[in-house]
């Protein structure tokens, strides 16, 4: 299914994995991301802090069960280049 998501645009990686699942999910928490995608957290903290300095995801705070989670959303303007929205 990742395949399917991703354009010609989005190699097959680490980073191309994640944008693929944010694309399927919308949103998702660093543990959500790490667990499907098969990466450590660490890993996962890397990819999704590049990709929000390029503006590829978004970042906010929720609270989850009483403690603060970082919420992770693609932009939707990169569902538009991949011609998912």
């Amino acid at each position: 299914i990742f395949v399917t998501l991703l354009s010609v645009n989005y190699r097959m990686n680490t980073r191309g994995l994640v944008l693929a699942y944010l694309a399927k999910k919308t949103c998702a928490t660093l543990e959500e991301i790490a667990e499907s995608v098969k990466i450590s957290k660490g890993n996962a903290k890397t990819v999704l802090s590049r990709l929000a300095r390029e503006r590829y995801i978004t970042r906010r705070w929720i609270r989850v069960a009483g403690q603060r989670k970082r919420l992770y959303c693609i932009n939707t303007t990169v569902l538009k280049e991949m011609k998912l929205e």
